[in-house]
């Protein structure tokens, strides 16, 4: 059986990682921190208080991204740079509150307009260049020069 004191501390790390992201509303903390200590109690032993703290703490960090994501109306892939920028832009944003991201409101839908201005953007801009073709000739299965 799972220690209480356990389970309150992984609880409460769990909680201060949630204020660590910019959420201010205790209640979404405490409803988030308490699914993500569930599904970590579900991933790993009863007995293993660092293993439960990682795998909570990996779990916010999941919905985090994927509120991120649906906020910012990035679809998932497996490419980590589109997210990976719009989470820099938007915990470098003094002004807004990470709660904006839990709500699902018009406020949600402004966000990725706010923080346009502050998506990294490439420099020089992309200019894709042709390439000449190179002809190759094989000989025993390996390429050789002209």
């Amino acid at each position: 059986m799972e220690d209480e004191g356990v389970a309150d501390a992984v609880l409460e790390r769990v909680q201060e990682y949630w204020r660590t992201l910019g959420l201010s509303d205790e209640v979404l903390i405490d409803s988030l921190s308490a699914d993500c200590l569930s599904r970590g109690r579900r991933l790993v032993s009863r007995t293993h208080s660092e293993a439960l703290l990682r795998r909570a703490l990996e779990e916010a960090q999941r919905r985090f991204d994927h509120a991120l994501a649906a906020a910012f109306g990035l679809p998932p892939s497996n490419d980590p740079y589109p997210l990976a920028a719009a989470r820099a832009a938007f915990l470098m944003a003094p002004d807004i509150s990470a709660d904006t991201l839990f709500r699902h409101d018009d406020t949600t839908r402004q966000l990725r307009e706010s923080l346009a201005g502050q998506l990294p953007q490439s420099t020089p801009p992309e200019s894709p260049l042709e390439m000449l073709p190179v002809p190759l000739d094989f000989w025993l299965f390996q390429s050789t020069d002209r």
